[in-house]
């Protein structure tokens, strides 16, 4: 089922100062319309998560080859209400807000449809989560990737981030009964500390001799283990961000074997939950055909021989 999404929300931009970039709210606000989204449904003991998600594709310069995407933006609902007019039908809700200065929460939020039934059976469904929250929400079951039955994570990047930062590799290897999980970025942007982000770049390619950003974690059965880079509650527009933390795994994607993480900062510091929940996010399945990633058995050692310019 294909929906109408549109909402109110303050604008962002992302400046270039001389060679310098950093994220701005603008204080404008703007509506936003998308059409033939998918909508999917958890429950919670206060309401109910709404995630949304829409497809793009092109041609991936990395894998120089047609890339297939979902974008996704999730929302947190306390109440919805049904009307209906004689040319849609429409859902509104309640949205939870964030109330700190770091996010900018959609208003005004609206899924409708020309299909009255398709909206009123999303609506009984919200309806039913909201009342009912079963424990099997935690798992996201969708009707369009292709099942796998290897251990490999689904990954959800800000968009705003992967403009030049953009992830192309998640790479696995078993360690014992665990899993290292090593992911690589095109680079890495400091946006609180944009002033120093020339002399991070040196620094990095002295220290490092790459430009690729190469981050790892660990899957240790149902928990992840984040070495010096777990988020906690940081946002994109942090940066800097270097915490340890073993913490239980919070979303599945199809199945137990594809655990849920998102980056969530600039340095692009990781946690099972999702801190941009006011921005759209790249939805990186691994075993797609279509996805622009690469994705093989490969340590970060050997990751990091690859990307090593002397």
């Amino acid at each position: 089922m294909a929906f109408h999404f549109s909402y109110i929300q303050e604008k962002y931009e992302e400046f270039n100062e001389h060679g310098r970039r950093y994220l701005k709210w603008t204080n404008k606000e703007k509506t936003w319309h998308y059409k033939e989204c998918s909508v999917t449904v958890f429950g919670l003991n206060d309401g109910a998560h709404i995630v949304i998600r829409r497809e793009r594709s092109g041609k991936s310069k990395f894998k120089k080859s047609e890339y297939r995407l979902k974008l996704m933006m999730g929302f947190t609902i306390t109440e919805v209400t049904i009307n209906h007019t004689d040319s849609e039908s429409v859902l509104e809700f309640t949205v939870l807000q964030s109330q700190d200065r770091h996010h900018r929460d959609l208003k005004d939020v609206r899924i409708s449809s020309k299909n009255k039934e398709e909206i009123i059976s999303l609506h009984q469904i919200i309806v039913e989560k909201i009342n009912n929250p079963k424990n099997e929400d935690n798992i996201i079951f969708p009707n369009y990737s292709p099942t796998n039955s290897k251990i490999l994570p689904v990954v959800y990047q800000p968009r705003v981030d992967a403009w030049e930062n953009f992830l192309r590799e998640i790479n696995i290897i078993a360690n014992g009964q665990n899993y290292q999980v090593t992911l690589a970025f095109e680079g890495e942007v400091l946006r609180k500390f944009f002033l120093v982000d020339p002399f991070y770049k040196l620094y990095r390619f002295l220290k490092f001799r790459r430009t690729i950003d190469i981050e790892t974690f660990e899957i240790r059965q149902d928990q992840f283990y984040f070495d010096n880079i777990y988020s906690n509650d940081k946002t994109l527009f942090d940066d800097s961000t270097h915490n340890q933390k073993i913490i239980p795994i919070k979303y599945y994607f199809s199945d137990k074997n594809h655990p849920v993480v998102f980056i969530n900062t600039s340095n692009h510091a990781l946690a099972p939950h999702d801190n941009n929940h006011d921005f759209w996010k790249w939805e990186y399945i691994p075993w797609d055909e279509k996805t622009p990633l690469k994705s093989s058995e490969k340590s970060r050692e050997d990751t990091e021989k690859f990307y090593r310019r002397f």
